[in-house]
């Protein structure tokens, strides 16, 4: 009996020990608070790196990066090689630079042109605007 009760006492010691240095092991992992902001920014870069994905595997840029001698394979790895900075300067001159996108600037130019030859007696467009002559 006395040696039933020693072997006990030891797997109880054993176990013990194991249980704080598991419960130990656990404890050394320091969890922070995600800021919001954080959280966003992460999201909205991978978000945008797939945008640029899919821009780049649509047929007609495929096709014309394909005409330019460049390897759709290439073009993707570089893509994926960008920073997020890169990607986001890349996103915002492709937002801000597309074709026909400032209708607004172009109907107030062509406005004063018509303004300006009715004041000289050009053409004869407003009937508000009265000759120089």
């Amino acid at each position: 009996m006395g040696f039933m009760n020693i072997t006990k006492k030891g797997v109880a010691i054993a176990l013990s020990a194991q249980l704080v240095l598991a419960t130990q092991a656990v404890t050394l992992a320091q969890a922070q608070m995600l800021g919001t902001d954080t959280a966003i920014a992460k999201y909205t870069a991978l978000a945008d790196r797939a945008v640029l994905m899919d821009e780049l595997q649509r047929g007609e840029v495929r096709n014309q990066i394909i005409e330019l001698g460049v390897d759709p394979a290439e073009a993707e790895a570089r893509l994926a090689a960008l920073s997020d900075a890169e990607i986001a300067t890349i996103l915002n001159q492709m937002e801000n630079d597309s074709a026909g996108a400032d209708i607004v600037g172009t109907l107030f130019t062509v406005f004063v042109i018509l303004l300006v030859t009715d004041l000289l007696c050009f053409t004869r467009v407003f009937n508000f605007v009265r000759c120089i002559r």
